[in-house]
Parts: C-alpha cells; sequence; structure tokens
C-alpha cells in the first residue's frame, strides 16, 4: 500500500476588514497554501483548536492579566477609539481599558495549525475583542499566529506590551534591518523592502518577546515570542514582493 501522504495544513485568516486582506489570500494562493478566510464578525464566541492534538501548552498569565479562559471572551485588553498607546510618547493617550464581554452561548470549534491577523482600516471595538481572544487561544494551544499590522499591534496589547502614536503616518515601501535570525526571517537577510501603511507602532513588547528587526520609523518591525510561535510584523508582508512572500512561505513552513 502506498504511504500515506502528509496532511495538507490549514491557515485561518482573519479578515479585520483590512483592504490588503485580498492580497494576503493572493499571496498564499501563491505558496499554495490550504486555508480558511473568515471575517472577524463571524469568529465571536468561536473556539479556535489546533488540527494537531499533540499540540498543546501551559497557559502563562502576563503582568497585564492577559483574562481568564482562552475560550471566554472575558476582560479583553482593548484598543479605545484607536487612540491606545504609551503615555510616555505622547500626552493625549488613552488608557486600555478591560471590557467585560461574558456570554453564555455555546461556542463553536474551528481547528486549524496557523492564523494569520489582518490589518483594518478603522478602529471597531468588537474587532479589538474578537482578535484578543484570538490571540489568548493560540497562545495557550501553541497554535502558531502572526499579527500583522494592526495584528501586531493588538497581539503587543493582548499580551501587555504598548503601543504609540507616531509623529507622522508611514505609508510608503521602507528598508528594514534584521537583527536576529528566527524561524521567521533569517538575519543573513540583512535587510528587508517592505510595505507599511499605519499610524500607531508598537513601543514595548510584552514579557518574553524579543525584537527581530527594526526601521528609522519603528523599533520593533518584526517580533516574537521566546518560546511561543507569536509573531508580529508592523509592515504588510502581503505587499512586499519577494521579501513579504518569503516571509509568509516561512511562517507557513513553522
Amino acid at each position: 500500500m502506498p504511504a500515506n501522504k502528509p496532511r495538507l495544513q490549514t491557515t485561518l485568516v482573519v479578515d479585520n476588514l483590512s483592504p490588503f486582506t485580498p492580497d494576503i489570500v493572493t499571496c498564499l494562493n501563491k505558496l499554495g497554501a490550504n486555508y480558511i478566510q473568515k471575517s472577524f464578525s463571524s469568529l465571536t464566541n468561536v473556539t479556535i483548536s489546533s488540527n494537531d492534538d499533540n499540540n498543546s501548552s501551559n497557559y502563562k498569565h502576563y503582568g497585564h492579566n492577559p483574562g481568564g479562559s482562552a475560550y471566554i471572551l472575558n476582560k479583553s485588553k482593548v484598543l479605545v477609539d484607536g487612540a491606545n498607546y504609551d503615555k510616555k510618547n505622547n500626552n493625549d493617550s488613552r488608557d486600555i481599558i478591560d471590557t467585560n464581554n461574558n456570554t453564555n452561548n455555546t461556542n463553536n470549534n474551528l481547528s486549524c495549525d496557523k492564523v494569520i491577523l489582518s490589518g483594518r482600516r478603522m478602529n471597531n471595538r468588537e474587532i479589538n475583542i474578537v482578535n484578543s481572544s484570538i490571540i489568548r487561544q493560540c497562545f495557550e494551544n501553541n497554535i502558531p499566529l502572526l499579527g500583522i499590522c494592526y495584528g501586531a499591534e493588538i497581539l503587543a496589547l493582548t499580551l501587555g506590551g504598548t503601543i504609540r502614536k507616531m509623529a507622522m503616518p508611514v505609508q510608503d515601501t521602507i528598508s528594514l534591518t534584521v537583527s536576529k535570525s528566527s524561524s521567521l526571517i533569517s538575519a543573513d537577510m540583512k535587510t528587508l523592502l517592505v510595505y507599511e501603511s499605519h499610524r500607531y507602532c508598537v513601543a514595548k513588547l510584552p514579557e518574553d518577546f524579543e525584537s527581530l528587526a527594526s526601521s528609522i520609523h519603528c523599533e520593533h518591525e518584526i517580533f516574537s515570542h521566546k518560546e511561543k510561535k507569536l509573531f508580529g510584523t508592523q509592515f504588510h508582508p502581503e505587499k512586499s514582493g519577494a521579501d513579504g512572500l518569503k516571509l509568509l512561505s516561512n511562517f507557513l513552513s513553522i
């Protein structure tokens, strides 16, 4: 009998109303990836679980209290009106707030091997809550996650980091310097040309995260957890040509 073929892994693409979500899908199609695209609104009260029965880990509580069960949208760290950032960098900042969103509804289950969080066009409280819930579930179940632009910012905020408002928005192709190798990117590449479109950036990384690349605009252009497979890119790899496609390919291979 022929040997069993390896199972094709499935990547969940969370669409946060980003105009660039179709570009993520285009890249995944180029890479021959198997994926599911879901709007954030369809993932409220959904339990994200791994397709790999052996892929589990203990949940760690961070100093900023990421909340209770990863399966419940409870006490989520959320952005307020898109203006939640590091007070040290802007005097007009507003605090992160805890939002209780308890529900008695039965959760639906969705199994996947990896998760990609898209950027977003505008602030939306429900987007923040849903994405924070997904991040915690990926953290608890050790599911690889890549947060893009807003996805990177909400990843940092959910697990105890901060963001700041930039002096000027960035909407251009820029060069960034890779400082440390990881499964996502090799330091041998030294520099990358990437596309950015944002007015906020990650100011402080959560505990146990490290910076992998920087630019003249942002200190943490690429960052990752030191042990878990959680990654953030302040830029849009789906709009960054060959360098961005390579990064996405590496993520799919994790």
